[in-house]
């Protein structure tokens, strides 16, 4: 029992050895940081068998937006594509359901995704 003890003991000055270094080091958590590149608000302007187009306000302070899409059928995901227009239109799709994924670029920083869900080509 005493064996248990010593043991536990030992596990328990381990456990605040470790809690107390980044106090004693003077480490401090990063800093959280909030973003300031505004999402987008986007409107599906049309839609087709094999086409789709968006469009959305400009974004005070964007340098570009970010664009891509993802066919749930076959899991397939385009590449992003970065553009200065404020709409986009996709020809040429398969049949099936996609999401559509928007963003800002603010300099070095991107907005939350704003996502179009299932919309059915």
């Amino acid at each position: 029992m005493k064996n248990k003890v010593k043991k536990n003991l030992r596990w328990y000055y381990y456990i605040v050895l470790v809690l107390l270094i980044p106090v004693v080091s003077g480490y401090t958590s990063p800093p959280v940081l909030e973003l300031t590149c505004p999402g987008l608000q986007v409107s599906v302007t049309s839609q087709s068998a094999s086409s789709a187009s968006f469009s959305w306000n400009p974004v005070s302070g964007a340098s570009k937006y970010v664009v891509f899409y993802h066919r749930e059928g076959d899991n397939y995901t385009s590449s992003e594509i970065y553009t200065t227009s404020t709409a986009i239109s996709f020809s040429g799709l398969s049949s099936g359901t996609y999401n559509f994924h928007f963003a800002t670029v603010c300099g070095s920083e991107i907005s939350s995704f704003i996502i179009i869900e299932d919309l059915v080509l």
